[in-house]
């Protein structure tokens, strides 16, 4: 039988992202306007937490980067997360939210 005590809930949500100058622009934008958010980099990629919600603004990220920069380009190093996602043209959301 399982141990009960393995399963807990969490509030939390997490992007783990591939390893590079843009996975860096998304970690450093998302710094920025999110605090409280725990970003670690772990070499190969990097790891971003937070409580409840966590939000990627791209045209924030592109501008960081100084050139184009779009969903189709995050989604690509985007390797792992944990939420509900959401994914709109200027922003990548994750949320414990239901609905």
């Amino acid at each position: 039988m399982a141990d009960k005590g393995l399963i807990s809930e969490s509030n939390k949500v997490t992007m783990i992202l591939m390893g590079g100058e843009e996975a860096g622009a998304v970690a450093e934008v998302v710094g920025e306007s999110q605090p409280g958010v725990t970003i670690t980099n772990h070499g190969a990629y990097i790891e971003i937490e937070a409580d409840r919600d966590l939000h990627v603004d791209l045209p924030k990220v592109s501008e960081r980067l100084g050139r184009p920069y779009g969903v189709e380009t995050f989604l690509v190093i985007l390797s792992s997360y944990v939420g509900r996602i959401n994914v709109d043209d200027r922003t990548v959301s994750l949320s414990t939210e239901i609905g």
